[in-house]
């Protein structure tokens, strides 16, 4: 499920106990707990990838196998006592109690050390002030902040703003949450839902429709060979792009054909994610590093 589109979990295969041996690598078990009636444990598991989508593939079952680059997620507070950024919350206890890595369109929660705090407070995210979400964003190397802003000072209500800023533009989405339950025992019901909300974004542009390769050409700019190399490596491990040929080399430039699934726009998509900046121009498509 995790790489496929929800309206495609219907049509999901049912793999038995002796099939579901060939898709797993290894698995750990963590946090083990034991008593006199039960047993407990944290279970990562760990699959064979060829394994899994050629599953998929044979079934014709879009999937993305890629994740998002990683967003800078800011949770803030507004109840009774004011609003709260930085402080300890359960707002913030709840997204920390997630895995915000291995999902599809991943978090990082920041330290909330004094440098954080110089960098932006309270104020500055409710004043949108760009300029200091960019300059946190950079120290955590993303290129997009999003902030989660819970309103709960209405027992059995939540009501979330989720703002979400990057140098393409800004958007809002607003999510409410009712229930015979405390506001912070509504949060868990709200995180996953709006990571849940991200992940279903993600692969809208992500996902890939099994079928034919498209091959096109383009020429590759850098500055030095270093660069070249980079772009090499960033190439070989995009999953769009199944196929490279390498027609001219030079110290500052290259001409290359790339084989790919999907869309040109899904594939410029998935280079962005790796740094690289893929456009038409008047003489035909251009890629190069972003940084």
């Amino acid at each position: 499920k995790r790489l496929t589109r929800v309206e495609d979990w219907p049509v999901l295969p049912i793999v038995n106990e002796q099939e579901i041996e060939t898709f797993v690598r290894r698995f750990r078990l963590q946090d083990e707990k034991t008593s006199t009636r039960r047993y407990l444990a944290s279970m990562s598991v760990v699959f064979e990838p060829e394994t899994v989508l050629d599953l998929l593939r044979n079934l014709n079952i879009p999937f993305s196998e890629t994740q998002a680059r990683p967003m800078l997620l800011l949770p803030v507070l507004e109840d009774v006592d004011g609003y709260r950024l930085w402080d300890n919350h359960w707002w913030a206890e709840s997204w920390a109690q997630m895995d915000l890595s291995n999902i599809p369109a991943p978090m990082v929660l920041p330290l909330g050390d004094p440098e954080d705090r110089a960098m932006l407070d309270v104020e500055d995210v409710l004043l949108s002030d760009t300029q200091s979400m960019a300059a946190l964003a950079k120290r955590y190397n993303v290129d997009t902040v999003v902030i989660a802003h819970a309103l709960a000072t209405e027992a059995g209500r939540l009501d979330v703003s989720v703002y979400q800023y990057s140098a393409a533009g800004s958007r809002l989405f607003v999510r409410n949450y009712k229930g015979r339950r405390n506001s912070a025992e509504l949060a868990g019901e709200a995180v996953d839902d709006i990571l849940s909300a991200f992940a279903i974004e993600w692969k809208q542009t992500s996902v890939v429709e099994v079928g034919d390769q498209v091959t096109f050409t383009v020429a590759a700019d850098y500055e030095r060979m270093g660069d070249w190399l980079t772009m090499l490596e960033r190439l070989e491990a995009a999953s769009f792009i199944k196929s490279m040929d390498i027609h001219v080399l030079t110290s500052q430039g290259a001409i290359l054909s790339l084989a790919y699934t999907g869309s040109v726009d899904q594939l410029a998509s998935n280079l962005a994610q790796s740094d690289m900046l893929l456009r038409e121009e008047k003489n035909g498509w251009r890629l190069k590093l972003r940084r």
